[in-house]
């Protein structure tokens, strides 16, 4: 029987991102349409794909996220969708619980 691996149950989501690259020094950043979030990561859909491993930072650029702040983490999964790419990141720290509510809701 099928059982899920996930710590966290995830959510659909529609928000823009600029995820940023984080490792030896770079600066270099790209705008992603997050699709799902958990309290432990996100997916997300951009036109550039980033190494899987690569250190990224997210900021929430829809008005309403824009308090979360910063959440960090690494690329967990990347997967070519034609002309795009479907990315996952695995967050540093988790999410509390309050905090990801404000992001869902």
């Amino acid at each position: 029987m099928f059982k899920d691996y996930r710590k966290y149950q995830r959510y659909s989501i529609l928000a823009s991102a600029k995820i940023t690259r984080r490792d030896e020094g770079s600066q270099e950043s790209l705008t992603a349409q997050v699709s799902t979030i958990s309290q432990g990561g996100m997916g997300f859909y951009a036109n550039a794909s980033l190494e899987k491993a690569t250190r990224v930072a997210v900021e929430f650029l829809v008005d309403a996220l824009q308090g979360i702040g910063v959440l960090e983490g690494k690329i967990a999964s990347v997967c070519s969708q034609g002309n795009d790419y479907f990315m996952g990141i695995a967050f540093d720290r988790e999410i509390s619980y309050d905090r990801f509510v404000s992001i869902i809701c």
